[in-house]
């Protein structure tokens, strides 16, 4: 009896293997059935996504070239593939030839190096006492660079049979790229089999160099991240996004490739199409980026002439979407010496500058949140005086200013004083201005809850925060609130203004269109003072700092900037010059923001008694641009 219940239960166990690997293991079984039986290759990187503007203008494109591809049959021999490598080698341009290249071309067109090894050292090989990998490293080392000196001509030849042999044999290998319909037509009249005519694709820009650098580039996969490729699937001959959008966004741009199964003859059956790679949009308008480009061009030409300019070369400017941190329009430029110029708009991420009184909003949150502002209460504008520090004022005497006048005027004594009651220090001429690092965390933490010193989330894959000045000091403090000490990269200031027209809502700053906004936080501050920074902002255009900056109808809301700060006048790597940078970010119209602005002009000037009016000139002429546009 028990004998019978071991069988049956043996006889169950064996048919619920059997069900499980026939049924529900099916498929696994099957996959790694092929994959023991059936050699699958892939075909070359399939065509990319093409990358769009708002309005479906096609900023990158693909254009289809001509390759000739040579695919290795099974019984060819060394003498056939160099017959071949010299018909083509007029086709091939300079070439640059690695060591190994020319090594292992001399071991293939001399009986692989037999003669480089002496009877005795065969002997030990036979013997077992010598190994491949010993005799390998024999011949190499006696291979002398006289026996690899080759002519130009048999470089070219080298050069293709190295592509010849690249890789797996069952390979195509691409010897020539991007040739013209006569090479096409000269080469196919040789007849020779093992070559064929592909088409494969490459990068166009229609727009030119208009944020290339934006839009990154495509390559082979970098040495530093092959390990992440491969475990992704990808295969070491694989075009991929290298840097920026295309890097950012690889997993939508870069497609499927066609699937092969390999034949017994090394040729090829398709087993799947290539799929293309999907189509991105942006939230950049090329009209608008283009007339942004050109009227930064213009000014920057037009305040070149003046004699206070000379260290003035870089300039940038951003317009954007506040409601959702859409990037609109975005430009980096520099000017030349031969009055041409080169995009840097990438540095927009990277680079940092002191930005000056436009960050005073920021400032006033602190003094409304440390109760350092009094709402309303008014103060007569002045200098403040610290002990063993020069006296510290505005640009002029401002008459007697509260919260929302001294952001219409840019009062500098306003937010001094409101620095040191933050402390709960009460000011006095001459005082003793003790500081400490949580102090300066105080402001630190409310600009960065508005994107100051902080990444601002955007899609791309670099970007950085700008830089902290270490020291703690009470007069520098002071420096910070007026946006005189820590640096900011001019992209976050877009999303510090965007954060204003928000009400605090803090938005990641988006390149790629999307249907969501991505929240990243908030500003800890009542509505009620936020109505009151929105209604200083609005008088700087509307009486105060900004006042003929752009047409009062449109109803702007924002802050000028100017900041002292120092350059390096003979690039011997010491800054020695004292410079000004000018800065303006605004929003429009004040009940719905619908563009938000940032402009950013570093070193303008060298002079305090006359400064190229830059900023204004730039955000005039773009306001009324769009005003135009949108008739």
């Amino acid at each position: 009896m028990k004998l019978r219940l071991f069988i049956i239960v043996c006889f169950l166990t064996f048919a619920g293997v059997l069900y499980n690997i026939n049924v529900n293991g099916h498929e696994y079984y099957t996959v790694k059935y092929q994959e023991k039986m059936e050699r699958i290759v892939y075909g070359a990187s399939a065509v990319r996504g093409r990358i769009l503007d708002r309005n479906g203008k096609v900023l990158v494109d693909n254009v289809g070239v001509l390759n000739i591809t040579y695919h290795k049959p099974v019984s060819t021999t060394i003498e056939e593939e160099l017959k071949i490598a010299s018909l083509l080698k007029e086709y091939v341009g300079e070439v640059s030839l690695s060591e190994t290249a020319l090594k292992n071309y001399y071991l293939a067109t001399h009986n692989n190096g037999y003669d480089l090894i002496t009877e005795e050292e065969w002997t030990l090989w036979d013997e077992r006492k010598l190994d491949n990998d010993g005799i390998k490293a024999l011949k190499w080392e006696r291979i002398t660079e006289e026996m690899i000196t080759y002519s130009e001509e048999e470089q070219k030849i080298i050069h293709l049979f190295t592509l010849m042999n690249d890789g797996y044999a069952y390979q195509d290998k691409t010897l020539l790229s991007d040739v013209s319909d006569e090479v096409v037509a000269s080469i196919t009249s040789l007849n020779i089999p093992s070559l064929s005519t592909t088409i494969t694709s490459k990068r166009v820009y229609p727009y030119g160099e208009t944020l290339k650098s934006i839009f990154g580039t495509i390559g082979s996969i970098p040495k530093e991240s092959k390990e992440k490729y491969l475990s992704d699937g990808y295969a070491l001959s694989d075009i991929v996004g290298t840097s920026g959008l295309e890097q950012e966004y690889e997993e939508l741009l870069k497609g499927t490739k066609a699937k092969y199964i390999i034949n017994s003859d090394n040729t090829l059956t398709l087993l799947e199409s290539e799929t293309p790679g999907n189509d991105i949009t942006l939230n950049i308008d090329i009209d608008i980026q283009l007339e942004l480009e050109s009227i930064l061009k213009e000014e920057m030409t037009l305040a070149s002439a003046k004699k206070s300019t000379k260290y003035f070369h870089d300039s940038y400017a951003m317009l954007g979407d506040p409601k959702t941190g859409g990037i609109i329009a975005l430009a980096g430029l520099r000017r030349l010496d031969n009055g041409e110029f080169s995009d840097i708009t990438i540095t927009a991420f990277t680079s940092s500058f002191a930005m000056g009184s436009v960050v005073k909003g920021a400032s006033n949150t602190v003094g409304y949140k440390t109760g350092a502002i009094t709402v309303g209460k008014k103060l007569r504008d002045s200098c403040v005086k610290l002990y063993s520090q020069p006296s510290k004022c505005s640009y002029k005497r401002l008459g007697y200013v509260d919260d929302i006048t001294a952001l219409k005027t840019s009062s500098n004594y306003f937010q001094f004083i409101t620095a040191i009651a933050s402390t709960g220090q009460t000011y006095k001429y001459n005082m003793t201005f003790n500081v400490t690092e949580e102090n300066f965390k105080t402001y630190r933490d409310v600009f960065s809850s508005y994107g100051l010193g902080t990444k601002t989330g955007i899609d791309y894959p670099i970007e950085q925060t700008g830089i902290k000045g270490t020291k703690i000091a009470g007069d520098l403090l002071l420096n910070f609130t007026i946006g005189q000490y820590d640096t900011y990269t001019p992209i976050s200031l877009l999303q510090y203004i965007n954060t204003i027209a928000n009400y605090g809502n803090r938005y990641a700053l988006r390149l790629k269109k999307e249907n969501y906004n991505s929240f990243m936080g908030q500003v800890d501050l009542e509505d009620k003072y936020f109505d009151r920074i929105t209604t200083g902002l609005y008088q700087v255009f509307h009486g105060g700092t900004a006042s003929s900056y752009i047409a009062k109808n449109l109803n702007a809301v924002g802050k000028t900037g100017t900041s002292e700060t120092f350059y390096d006048s003979d690039q011997d790597g010491v800054v020695d010059t004292e410079v000004i940078n000018s800065t303006l970010v605004f929003y429009y119209p004040k009940e719905d923001p619908t563009y938000s602005m940032a402009i950013v002009a570093p070193y303008l000037t060298d002079s305090t008694t006359y400064t190229y009016p830059f900023t204004k000139n730039v955000s005039k002429k773009m306001t009324t641009y769009l005003s135009t546009k949108q008739e």
